[in-house]
């Protein structure tokens, strides 16, 4: 596997050489350009570990299954970050109002339900602390972080999975017009190899940031492997049809003609 991501960056001539390659290993190696593309996503959760509230940071508690806040010290405004959200504690009887501008991307417990607002717009609602049955204000901010963090971790993959497929598959447009000498299946096995470099800009990105328009000028470059694969089959398939013959050498003739003159 470190031959063909090596090859696919440095010396993208050898990918037609690949073609030969085994489903699974080209599922493998999908997986790895997933991973790779991921790097930013595991860093960020595993750098950005929440500070879990108990019950004296919130002033709330946990009682039959319902959030209830009664502290003096108690203020529906004040929201805890987990990760990327903001976490909104409300008692049953509030309205949302109360707690003031949601952040874009904001979480309310009220009651027994947790809701979700991205944007604030409400995208789902669930019975939390009845289904999760904690028994403090700890275990329910625990939960909740183990919760999001799963779920950020899974969208992050499943999001690098389409962009990677979206980017094999796209590449395989231009490659359509050698599908009679040769397979949509090996076309697809080598464009995966193919779009190596630009998994791995993928990765440096998410992990920099840096400006989008340096992003999609190094696009340009790591789309390289692309063009010199189509350039290379190009080439092979018209060595195959015999639009390439070698030119013969016509030096010797000369050379004896030359000769027979000089002997005259």
């Amino acid at each position: 596997m470190f031959e063909v991501f090596a090859n696919s960056i440095v010396n993208p001539k050898q990918i037609i050489n690949y073609h030969k390659k085994k489903g699974g290993f080209v599922f493998l190696y999908i997986l790895f350009l997933v991973l790779l593309m991921s790097i930013s996503t595991f860093v960020f959760y595993i750098s950005n570990k929440p500070t879990i509230p108990n019950e004296q940071t919130t002033s709330c508690e946990i009682i039959s299954n319902e959030l209830v806040c009664s502290g003096e010290s108690y203020d529906p405004k004040e929201s805890f970050e987990i990760y990327d959200f903001e976490v909104y504690l409300l008692n049953k009887d509030m309205s949302l109002s109360e707690a003031g501008n949601l952040s874009d991307f904001a979480i309310v417990i009220q009651g027994s339900s947790l809701r979700v607002y991205i944007g604030g717009q409400s995208i789902s609602s669930i019975a939390f602390l009845t289904l999760y049955e904690v028994g403090s204000i700890e275990m329910m901010f625990s939960s909740l972080s183990t919760s999001i963090l799963t779920a950020g971790i899974l969208m992050g993959i499943v999001s690098n999975i389409l962009i990677i497929l979206f980017i094999i598959l796209i590449s395989t447009i231009p490659f359509l017009k050698f599908k009679r000498v040769i397979s949509y299946k090996k076309i697809f096995k080598m464009l995966t190899f193919a779009a190596t470099p630009m998994a791995f800009l993928f990765a440096i990105y998410n992990l920099i940031n840096f400006d989008t328009l340096i992003f999609f000028i190094l696009m340009l470059f790591a789309y390289r492997s692309v063009f010199t694969l189509q350039k290379e089959l190009h080439f092979r398939v018209l060595n195959r049809e015999g639009y390439y013959q070698p030119q013969p050498n016509n030096q010797d003739d000369e050379e004896d003609d030359t000769e027979e003159d000089e002997k005259n």
